[in-house]
């Protein structure tokens, strides 16, 4: 339980920092619409999806729209294109993390929107950003809410069983882990600042 509430207090606090940051890119580049604008989606995908677990659709498709007709508005019919594969991208990345079980169906929707408004290229590298990121959070997370003095223990008493016995049905996974998913809008969010920041990642 004491690893658990650790977890919950994390998790707040990383979506608290998501926020910060988001805020502070918008004050920083509030001459620049397009990170101005990101920056606010991010900030409220990064609220509701560390409150309730959970970004709502009605944020994405409104980002989505904004995307589309900024795009249009700056470079006309090229740019219905420029948001469609940006759109495309950005699904097709997240697609099989999703299908394994690794994130929600609104962290895929939450890289398509920004795909739809910030395009392939930009979208990509956000991808690579939040790749590193998120793995690192996923580790952070999984000690957290873990025992790990006894899942390793576990899994040593398990390999003497089996060196000793040479029955290898008697290796079994550790079934008393408790995981505490972490709002992976935040891992966005922190891989397009990254981006913003650093700027592209290869």
């Amino acid at each position: 339980m004491k690893n658990v509430s650790i977890a919950v207090f994390s998790r707040y606090a990383l979506g608290i920092l998501a926020m910060a940051m988001a805020m502070l890119f918008i004050y920083l580049y509030r001459n620049s619409f397009s990170i101005l604008a990101a920056s606010a989606y991010l900030f409220l995908i990064c609220a509701t999806d560390t409150i309730y677990s959970k970004i709502p659709n009605i944020f994405t498709v409104i980002f989505i729209t904004v995307g589309f007709f900024t795009n249009i508005i700056i470079s006309g019919l090229p740019g219905v294109l420029f948001s469609v594969t940006g759109f495309i991208v950005g699904i097709a990345l997240l697609l099989i993390p999703f299908l394994m079980g690794g994130m929600g169906a609104g962290d895929v929707k939450a890289l398509a929107a920004l795909g739809a408004f910030l395009g392939p290229s930009m979208t990509f590298h956000i991808f690579l950003y939040m790749g590193c990121i998120g793995g690192l959070l996923g580790l952070f997370f999984h000690i957290l809410s873990s025992d790990i003095k006894e899942e390793v223990h576990h899994y040593i008493t398990s390999v003497k069983t089996v060196y000793l016995t040479r029955n290898c049905k008697l290796l079994r996974a550790y079934k008393n882990r408790t995981t505490y998913r972490f709002p992976y809008a935040t891992s966005i969010a922190f891989g397009y600042f990254a981006l913003i920041h650093w700027g592209k990642f290869l």
